[in-house]
């Protein structure tokens, strides 16, 4: 290797000296290894231990959420991570198959252990940094999760020796105080990092990032990539966005008030309009009022005046009545006179006679038809009775008789029909109630196959509908239980001591508070009884052989197993074939139904045939049950046929028993002498014979009653016009007269008060409106007319008042809802509404005004400038890039790639539709940057508003199209060039695809090199203050040439490198460092590292021999 020139920032770069490892991984015990300034070699075969050595450098300078162990190893095949921290604490040196046939990791330390790593930087100035960290893990667990650590930071040489005292004391924290008083010690990276950064001068953790990835860096991906997370720092858009979102905060809120202030506006304006309508609304309601105070007085002094009126008008008629009621009594008169001469004149000729005759008869025709009347009658009694009518006294007197012996019978008679037709009509209706209990009873058997009676379905039904909750969650236990047909005969004693359990509902804990809270506000009209499912504190004991819960069988459903367990605990009573079992057995039934409960309590309830199916109300099919209904359902409606007819019988007779009792009575209450025609009609005979005789002696008579008629006739005629005269005149006054005493009801204090004008006019206008013709009798109901229209006026007035009070209160509330900050102590009361109306002013006037022109300033003037900023920046940003990669190619240029060649990298836009839209974005948001018109203010703020949620948005897809838009990195792409000396390219490079091994390593440690010497060297420094690059396992695909210049270009950059290589890659590597040591692991389990001397002069390793893969000729240089 060529001689290197003495750079003097050389004398100040911190280079490692000194590798400190205490029971890391393999290596047992305290392992110290001396670094050569110039850089270091780790040589030995695959597993040795190599990599170990170097992932406790990267444990002490890698920020643990990039830390990735043994990377190098497994790079190439992409495995899962196989080594952690626990690993290295436990010494894990192999995969074994336990007794179980499981793979399970072997440790070295399996109990409370602890570990210690340190480096220990020195510059040539001897100030010197060391980096530590101690682990524990207590136990044996194996989770990498119970792993602790401290880090730790001195400006002194450290003997990891003097860290004993930590697991003395029980790795208590609070030692390092007293046994290490100069350490810096943390329990976080953070600080640690700071803190050793700025001591080893790194400037940025991006730097610890990329020194981690050197370490395992094989091939270098793509270079966009590459570039993008290792070259460049982020750009500052990220932070002008962060401040921009936060001022955009204050512009929102500006805009927000502005906002706020127009909808409460918006929300005020309408209510003070309302309010104006409710002034006009309540000023028509007071004239309704007023109206309404006036129509008592002018309805009464209207029917006075039309009184007054109608009074005139009648007495005028009944003064011309008067007058003609004298004429007619004079013509009366004078007709009667008439008519009395005629009489006076008759009686003279013996008229008198005739008359006492003639009334003598008309009494004797009066007596013949009330006796041919009572014989009708007395003759209708007798067919009722199948008796012959009487026609002489002594049969009359005897039928008479008879009826009376009759009538003392009668009532022992009627009573036993009454008694017998009740009897049949209860019997009918009990049988018709029973038919239909029973075709309710077939319905609900129909309906479901459950054979719980329908009253309690109906419950249940009605239940599970209030409560929301399917039937099927609410069942009865009768419907999960059901008698083995094997065991028919005693299923009449078993449907006996269950009868009650299986009426009983079964609710589930989930559903018992909402079953017991229905249940005790709801009248259901019916014993209900339900069991709350809890689970048994203890398995019931198993039922007995003769147990009658054998000779059961359960419904597959979930409640099955707890009614079983019921029934184990309460009902195991053993089905007793004799007398003397049932005695013995401590509960028991018989077949015949005797139930016994316990020792002293038995039961036999013989209300009900044991057998009767009716009553059963066990099992899952109803077909049993249902059968007998429909037979009982048959016998009933024949039953209640026949009883139908048997009463329509017992009526029959009992109403043929009422009419003979009627004709019996009619005869006990007759005499003879009330049905005796024959005698009145001799009597009428003789009195007409005796009057014709008369009328024979006396000729003139017959000329003169002619006379007497036809006068009799005028003088009626006469009279009558007289008498329906004098009515119409009474009539007439009584007219007149009630019409007086309608004056005398009117309410004289009604009278003398004064309408006002505008009362008079107003009811003239509504009582002409529906009664034009009106008159005292027609007052009150156009009165009644014009009330109600005042009314339905008030109402529609005093609804609208009511809706506009409404409507203001409603906007009020609105308002407080929207803004109670705003409320100033008021609420949404019509009382309040002058104090909102008040505040509308002020905003329209004041609030509005104000806000708006706040929000204009910091749209015109914070905004737009941060939106400037940001438009400046990412052009700034742009040119960074490019000023960054021009410093890259300047140490790239004087850096060989290949024999004639260097590097150079590029940048070339790339054209993306959501940065150019974004761009355009940015434009438009500062165009007409000083308007003052409100509209152009909103869209401008609209599209800021847009652009900074989006910015703002935590949404992934956001967030991604955040990341593209502001990361400057991301608007270009990164092409790597080799030239020749003339400028020309040779050949280009997008990433290591398509390259050979060697190749893509000579690419990755040359863009590595120039990005580390980028990071650690800064614009400022010649040589970067932290030198130490670590590689693991590089070069182990590039020729000896590849390497040769790879390793140039690190030293050309001023790097010391500490490398893990197999043995074959020494010799390439030999000329570049200062020193080296053979890692050897013995029995797969121990690793160690043997110094092997350097000679500086020939910069070659001093090897007595080549080693073997075990090392053990290593071991004896």
């Amino acid at each position: 290797m060529d001689e290197q020139p003495v750079d003097a920032g050389a004398r100040n770069q911190m280079k490692l000296r000194l590798i400190q490892l205490f029971n890391w991984g393999t290596f047992q015990g305290l392992l110290r290894v001396s670094i050569a300034e110039p850089g270091y070699l780790f040589v030995g075969p695959s597993g040795s231990g190599k990599s170990t050595i170097l992932d406790a450098h990267a444990a002490l300078t890698t920020p643990p959420r990039w830390v990735d162990f043994n990377v190098a190893a497994r790079e190439a095949e992409k495995r899962a991570k196989d080594r952690n921290l626990m690993t290295y604490v436990r010494g894990a040196w192999a995969q074994q198959t336990t007794d179980a046939g499981e793979y399970a990791a072997q440790f070295l330390r399996t109990d409370t252990t602890w570990t210690a790593i340190a480096e220990t930087y020195r510059d040539d100035h001897g100030h010197v940094v060391v980096l530590a960290q101690v682990l524990w893990v207590r136990g044996k667990s194996t989770s990498a999760a119970d792993v602790k650590r401290l880090y730790l930071v001195l400006e002194r040489e450290l003997d990891l020796q003097e860290l004993q005292f930590f697991p003395a004391h029980d790795f208590d924290s609070r030692r390092f105080k007293f046994d290490m008083p100069d350490a810096f010690v943390q329990a976080d990276f953070s600080p640690y990092q700071e803190r050793f950064r700025r001591l080893l001068g790194i400037d940025s953790e991006r730097a610890l990032r990329l020194l981690h990835k050197t370490q395992a860096a094989k091939n270098l991906g793509d270079l966009n990539d590459f570039m993008r997370d290792f070259m460049l720092e982020p750009p500052e858009t990220f932070k002008l966005v962060d401040k921009l979102v936060d001022q955009f905060a204050e512009l929102n809120e500006a805009h927000r008030a502005v906002v706020s202030a127009r909808q409460q506006i918006e929300t005020l304006r309408p209510a003070q309009e309302e309010a104006q309508q409710l002034e006009k609304a309540r000023l028509a309601r007071n004239e309704l009022d007023e109206l309404s105070a006036g129509v008592d007085k002018y309805k009464e002094q209207t029917r006075q005046r039309l009184l007054e009126r109608a009074i005139a008008e009648q007495q005028t008629d009944l003064a011309g009545m008067t007058h003609e009621a004298t004429r007619l009594d004079g013509l009366e008169k004078n007709e009667f006179t008439k008519l009395r001469s005629l009489q006076d004149q008759r009686s003279g000729m013996g008229g008198s006679l005739l008359e006492d005759l003639s009334a003598q008869l008309e009494a004797a025709e009066t007596t013949r038809k009330k006796r041919f009347a009572k014989r009708e009658s007395v003759r209708a009694a007798c067919a009722i009775l199948d008796w012959a009518p009487p026609d002489n006294a002594l049969w009359f007197t005897q039928r008479r008789d008879a009826a009376r012996a009759a009538l003392l019978d009668a009532d022992a008679k009627q009573e036993a029909q009454t008694e017998k037709t009740y009897s049949l009509r209860k019997q009918s209706e009990d049988a018709a109630d029973r038919f239909r209990s029973v075709v309710v009873e077939i319905k609900a058997l129909e309906r479901q196959r459950s054979n719980i009676p329908a009253r309690m379905l109906a419950v249940r039904e009605r239940l599970a509908d209030a409560l929301g909750i399917r039937e099927e969650c609410l069942p009865f236990a009768g419907e999960l239980i059901e008698v083995r047909q094997d065991e028919a005969s005693w299923r009449g004693a078993i449907e006996r001591v269950l009868h009650g359990f299986a009426q009983s509902l079964l609710v589930e804990d989930r559903h018992y508070a909402q079953v017991a809270a229905y249940l005790n506000e709801t009248s259901v009209g019916e014993r209900v009884v339900y069991l709350r499912m809890t689970p048994l504190r203890s398995e019931p004991r198993s039922p007995g052989e003769n147990s009658l819960i054998l000779k059961l069988s359960f419904a597959d459903m979930p409640q099955a197993d707890w009614v079983r367990n019921e029934l184990k605990a309460h009902f195991d009573h053993d089905c007793a074939e004799t007398v003397q079992a049932f005695r013995a057995a401590p509960r028991a039934i018989t077949r015949e139904g005797q139930i016994k409960h316990n020792s002293t309590r038995h039961e036999k309830n013989d209300r009900h045939r044991v057998d009767d199916p009716s009553r059963w109300v066990l099992g899952f099919d109803n077909a049993a049950k249902l059968s007998h209904f429909k037979q009982e359902a048959h016998r009933l409606s024949q039953q209640i046929e026949d009883l139908r007819q048997a009463l329509e019988a017992a009526r029959a007779a009992e109403s043929s028993e009422r009419e003979r009792l009627k004709a019996h009575a009619q005869l006990a209450n007759t005499e003879w002498d009330e049905v005796d025609v024959n005698s009145v009609i001799e009597s009428i005979e003789a009195l007409q014979s005796r009057i014709e005789r008369e009328k024979a002696t006396r000729p003139d008579l017959a000329k003169l009653d002619d006379e007497i008629k036809l006068q009799e006739s005028s003088h009626e005629r006469a009279r009558r016009i007289h008498s329906d005269h004098l009515g119409r005149v009474r009539a007439q006054m009584l007219k007149i007269q009630a019409l007086q005493r309608e004056t005398e009801k009117l309410r004289p204090e009604l009278l003398r008060v004064e309408l006002t004008p505008f009362q008079q006019s107003g009811l003239d206008e509504r009582y002409a409106r529906y009664l034009p013709d009106m008159t005292w009798e027609t007052v009150d109901n156009a009165t009644t007319q014009v009330v109600r229209g005042i009314n339905a006026d008030e109402r529609e007035a005093s609804q609208h008042i009511l809706q506009l009070e409404h409507g203001i209160e409603r906007r009020l509330a609105d308002f407080l809802r929207q803004w109670p900050a705003e409320s100033d102590g008021l609420d949404a009361r019509m009382a309040s509404a002058p104090d909102f109306f008040a505040k509308l002013t002020r905003l329209q006037a004041d609030g509005l005004p104000r806000h708006e022109q706040r929000f204009l300033d910091l749209l015109r003037d914070q905004s737009a400038q941060s939106l400037a900023m940001l438009q400046t920046q990412l052009d700034q940003e742009r040119k960074a890039i490019r000023d960054r990669m021009a410093l890259v190619n300047e140490s790239l240029e004087t850096t060989p790639f290949g024999p004639g060649t260097h590097l150079v990298i590029e940048t070339q836009d790339k054209l993306q539709e959501d940065v150019l839209t974004f761009k355009r974005t940015l434009r438009n948001a500062l165009s007409n940057m000083l308007t003052t018109h409100a509209q152009e203010a909103e869209q401008r703020f609209e599209v800021i508003s847009t652009l900074v949620r989006r910015l703002a948005s935590q949404e992934t897809a956001d967030r991604n199209w955040r990341a593209l838009v502001l990361d400057v990195r991301q608007h270009v792409d990164f092409v790597a060039r080799e030239l020749n000396e003339f400028g020309k390219e040779v050949e280009v490079y997008r990433s290591g695809a398509g390259k050979s091994g060697g190749q893509r390593q000579k690419l990755a440690a040359t863009c590595l090199a120039a990005a580390l010497r980028y990071q650690l060297g800064g614009q400022e420094r010649t040589l970067p203050r932290f030198s130490t690059v670590f590689l693991d396992e590089a070069f182990d695909k590039a020729d000896a040439e590849f390497t040769a210049m790879a390793m140039n270009i690190f030293k050309t950059f001023g790097f010391q490198m500490i490398i893990a290589t197999p043995l074959k890659s020494v010799m390439t590597l030999e000329p570049f460092i200062g020193g080296a040591g053979f890692v050897h692991i013995k029995d797969r389990k121990t690793s160690s590292v043997i110094p092997i001397d350097y000679d500086v002069t020939g910069q070659r390793l001093i090897l007595s021999s080549a080693p073997d893969d075990d090392g053990e000729e290593a071991a004896n240089a």
